[in-house]
């Protein structure tokens, strides 16, 4: 994939590698460029390693320097290595006697990773996908990263949303000679978006409303678009949101279906209503779609799905049988919640004769995310759950 945009947080991350050693937490959502961004450093000698959801036991670790080709006259403690690195056993010195101290046995082992890394400098450890570590490279890294040698840097890369833990615990207690940062890559605004789609597809046209900026998914789209095929939700983005939405709790799966289907950013009462959702589940259930990613705050008090790709891909998953209950429940008024202020009735009789919110905002002179505000608190007021049910009122 040609790379586009990023130079500012490359310079960083390459500034930062360059004065070893250091700790680097590279932050974004599937799909967003991290591991792009990696491949982009030029002349930094770099071992990378990823977690895997089943969490083998140092996984990544192990993955990473099974790649490493170590030097002579190594310190006799990388002997403990042997049973973790057959691939480079026969470089490495002998293996040490077991102890009978099983914290002893992990801190020799820790020790003999520590001194690896130490012989290969200068080197770069990626850890990638830290969302998914297992609990004994989390204590590994942790170890590492307070123990880093002069000319050895360590690089996590994760997502956030899918993090059960603080990936920034790893920068706590550092000491002052090794430096740190974070650094966030959020997905390509509408121009950056252009410039990745120009670079793959001649006149690809705007892309950026359905793939929201994700790299992966403007690669994945104007693949699909060159080949002739019908735009659809590109398969990576389809299975990691079915992926993240098989992970979430039944409150927060229904919460986020209820909005797919609806198709537009609603309120958390309207959204629970049609979801069918108790309401002391709502709250919580909420607050886990939003921090897992598949619901955004569009608006103050308003949530709806990132990109209308993800809301295609949570829709198509829905059973038959549900997602016509959902839709029933859309195009049948619940009972009035409230009376229309004047500016709401203004709004509502322009919305009723099918002008768009930006059309609304220029007649009413207002910006499209107010009006946009007072169309959700009206249908939620009126009792209903779809614009378009505003034409029969």
């Amino acid at each position: 994939m040609p790379f586009v945009g990023r130079k500012r947080e490359l310079h960083q991350l390459a500034e930062l590698l360059s004065h070893p050693p250091a700790v680097v937490l590279l932050e974004g959502e599937a799909g967003v460029g991290k591991t792009r961004l990696l491949d982009e450093l030029i002349g930094f000698p770099l071992l990378i390693g990823r977690c895997h959801p089943m969490r083998f036991p140092y996984g990544p670790v192990v993955e990473a320097l099974r790649e490493a080709c170590p030097p002579p006259d190594l310190n006799p403690i990388t002997g403990a290595l042997r049973p973790l690195l057959p691939e480079v056993a026969h470089l490495l010195p002998p293996a040490p006697p077991p102890l009978s101290e099983p914290q002893v046995e992990r801190h020799r082992l820790f020790r003999a990773v520590l001194s690896l890394l130490d012989s290969l400098r200068p080197i770069t450890l990626v850890v990638e996908d830290v969302h998914w570590v297992d609990p004994d490279t989390r204590e590994l890294l942790a170890f590492l990263a307070r123990c880093l040698p002069a000319a050895v840097n360590l690089v996590l890369t994760y997502r956030a949303e899918d993090l059960s833990h603080p990936a920034a615990e790893v920068l706590a207690h550092l000491p002052p000679h090794i430096d740190h940062a974070e650094i966030a890559l959020a997905p390509f605004d509408a121009v950056e978006t252009a410039l990745l789609a120009e670079q793959l597809l001649p006149d690809p046209g705007d892309l950026w409303p359905l793939t929201r900026g994700v790299p992966v998914a403007i690669e994945q789209l104007a693949r699909m678009l060159a080949e002739g095929r019908q735009p659809g939700t590109p398969p990576a983005l389809r299975d990691a949101v079915l992926l993240k939405l098989g992970t979430l709790p039944l409150a927060a799966r229904k919460l986020v279906q209820a909005a797919a289907v609806l198709g537009q950013p609603a309120t958390e009462r309207t959204l629970a209503a049609l979801a069918g959702v108790p309401p002391e589940r709502i709250e919580r259930g909420l607050a886990e779609a939003l921090r897992r990613g598949l619901l955004v705050e569009t608006t103050p008090g308003l949530y709806g799905l990132r990109q209308p790709l993800a809301t295609q891909a949570v829709r198509d998953s829905i059973a038959p049988a549900a997602r016509r209950r959902l839709q029933h429940r859309i195009d049948t008024p619940t009972q009035p919640q409230g009376t229309l202020s004047p500016r709401e009735e203004q709004v509502v009789r322009l919305a009723a004769d099918g002008l768009t919110n930006r059309e609304i905002a220029e007649n009413l002179v207002l910006s499209p995310r107010t009006v946009e505000v007072h169309v959700a608190n009206a249908l939620r007021k009126l009792g209903l759950t779809s614009r378009r049910q505003l034409r029969a009122t």
